[in-house]
């Protein structure tokens, strides 16, 4: 039986809209909106405490969590930050930028690159997605001397 690129959609629409259901109406409301890159749903936020914790329970019902934090500056809100996944053949999947310290993505089962950048660094990190979830914490800390300069 051949399956089209069509039915393929509307099964991972079906599945999206069956992992909204769900999410309890309270932490829904907070949401930000879920964007598509072709058949890649994702979404980032975290900018106030209500975003932030709906997205932590949404995260449940994504395979990919990413999470941006400042060692130094641990109550700093980050956004803003760069994010490019590759494929095992190294074709960008999803590229986008994050809107807050939290960015999910509903990537198909698979290995991938994610490359993150803030300010002149450039972080790496090779994860495989299959039957359990991936969190990967990408932290980072302000220049030595910076913080020594104080």
């Amino acid at each position: 039986m051949v399956v089209g690129a069509g039915a393929l959609a509307a099964v991972a629409a079906l599945s999206a809209t069956a992992a909204f259901a769900s999410i309890p109406p309270a932490y829904r409301a907070h949401l930000p909106l879920e964007t598509r890159a072709g058949d890649i749903a994702f979404m980032s936020g975290g900018k106030d405490q209500d975003e932030e914790l709906s997205l932590k329970r949404a995260a449940q019902d994504y395979p990919l969590e990413l999470v941006f934090e400042e060692k130094d500056r641990p109550y700093d809100w980050i956004a803003g930050v760069p994010v490019h996944i590759r494929d095992e053949q190294g074709r960008i999947v999803l590229q986008d930028v994050s809107r807050g310290p939290i960015f999910l993505a509903r990537l198909p089962r698979g290995r991938y690159t994610v490359e993150v950048k803030w300010d002149a660094w450039t972080f790496s990190k090779e994860v495989e997605l299959g039957d359990v979830r991936q969190r990967v914490v990408f932290s980072w800390r302000r220049d030595v001397a910076e913080q020594s300069s104080g």
